[in-house]
């Protein structure tokens, strides 16, 4: 995604960044920062581009998260053009550039203004200077501040373009801090993290089509071991004989494993080919279909967590294959110790880049195109939004293999195997009807 070459001149390229708004009931969701904003006029149909951009934790130590809020006077589509297809000239990427301006940032923290002024000049450099002593308290709640900040330059900004383009801003402005005093606040979500604590409950199927509950899953075991995993996921089969191992191993300190096997499209030529796979790998303990309830807190796979028998998560999940991780965390929680295996995102946070899987056809970006993001460890999966992109927080300096696993209707299957490049954190795809 081109945008992300002046989002790093902000200094959000060690950030999660991602659109991942939806509307419903007239609101767009942003629940990286813990909003849900009205969609009033100005911010529909727009001339020039209007974007929220959900960066979420900017400092997760100090709590700070972020969403800024960007415009270009250009005509929309061709700034979505630009950003989302590869066949743009570097003239344009440039023209774009020079076009786009943040002219707000919604902050959500548990912590004073100052500090946040702090984190902000440490994290939001370049192109984001804001107006501290203009900052508008918006909302509260769950113990978190929100705040909108606007952007120091906005004037000389719309000095510079003239015309339509500054008045539809200079609207925009106005409307941003009306709407998103009439938000929805909550506390920033990170899904993962958000999973220790919570009693899972569910109803799901066997792989043969039976009806199981958790109860049945988790009450036979002082800890279970859940790992959510898939066929498709190399990661995860590369560890499925290890797993038996340790299964037999668990059962002697009266806990064990239940594997949540998920599949986008399940059909009984998906079941099959997961039970013959369990049947070649030897697995010896339950795996039932991976329930929604659970799928909407993972970011990855294999992710494994641990519960009681109340089904209750004890601990952070792991995200990424790591057998003696999980053998080490069963062995300290069985002790009566919090062993606080560090999350997936928190270790790679120093060194995280974001890549941009960039899906597109001869008329523009595709929406709804699944994609599977590789490494030697740990497989991501994610689906492109209305702009063609799916986002992916992962450490920098590696090589990546991406996958197109499903296409939208009217589209060909495309078996390629596609790899990131070194000194560039985008991977483009066509798409052919």
């Amino acid at each position: 995604m081109k945008i992300a070459r002046t989002i790093l001149a902000a200094g959000c390229m060690m950030l999660t960044i991602g659109m991942t708004a939806t509307a419903s009931q007239n609101m767009d969701h942003y629940q990286e920062v813990g909003i849900n904003i009205p969609v009033v006029e100005e911010m529909e149909n727009t001339q020039g581009l209007y974007l929220p951009y959900p960066v979420g934790a900017i400092d997760d130590e100090r709590h700070v998260y972020a969403m800024l809020f960007v415009y270009a006077a250009m005509p929309q589509e061709d700034a979505l053009r630009v950003m989302y297809t590869e066949e743009s000239s570097e003239e344009e990427v440039e023209a774009l550039e020079e076009a786009q301006c943040f002219y707000g940032v919604l902050l959500a923290t548990d912590e004073d203004l100052e500090t946040v002024q702090t984190v902000c000049e440490e994290t939001l450099s370049g192109s984001v200077e804001l107006d501290y002593e203009k900052a508008q308290e918006v909302g509260s709640a769950d113990g978190y501040t929100f705040y909108y900040l606007p952007w120091t330059g906005s004037e000389a900004y719309m000095s510079s373009i003239g015309g339509e383009y500054a008045e539809e801003l200079r609207k925009l402005e106005q409307a941003v801090p009306g709407a998103l005093e009439n938000a929805e606040f909550y506390a920033p979500v990170d899904a993962v993290k958000g999973m220790k604590g919570q009693k899972l409950s569910f109803t799901t199927t066997d792989l043969d089509g039976n009806t199981v509950t958790s109860e049945e899953l988790f009450s036979q075991n002082k800890i279970t071991m859940v790992n959510c995993w898939g066929v498709w996921c190399p990661n995860c089969v590369d560890e499925m004989e290890e797993l038996a191992d340790m299964h037999t191993r668990l059962q002697e300190k009266g806990c064990g494993i239940v594997g949540l096997e998920w599949e986008r499209e399940p059909t009984e030529e998906t079941y099959q080919l997961a039970r013959d796979s369990m049947e070649e790998w030897g697995t010896n303990y339950p795996n039932a279909l991976l329930p929604e309830e659970v799928n909407d807190h993972l970011e990855a796979f294999p992710t494994t967590f641990f519960v009681d028998q109340t089904g209750t998560v004890l601990e952070m999940p792991i995200v990424g294959a790591a057998v003696d991780q999980y053998e080490s965390t069963l062995e300290s929680l069985l002790e009566g110790e919090e062993s606080t295996p560090e999350t997936e995102s928190e270790a790679v946070l120093s060194g995280a880049a974001v890549y941009h899987v960039n899906v597109s056809d001869e008329e523009g970006p595709v929406e709804e195109v699944a994609i599977q993001f590789c490494d030697d460890t740990i497989c991501r999966f994610s689906e492109t939004d209305e702009n063609g992109v799916a986002s992916f927080e992962v450490p920098g300096g590696k090589e990546y293999e991406v996958h197109v696993i499903e296409v939208p209707d009217g589209y060909q299957e495309d078996d390629t195997v596609y790899h990131t490049e070194d000194g560039s954190n985008e991977v483009n795809i066509r798409l052919k009807k």
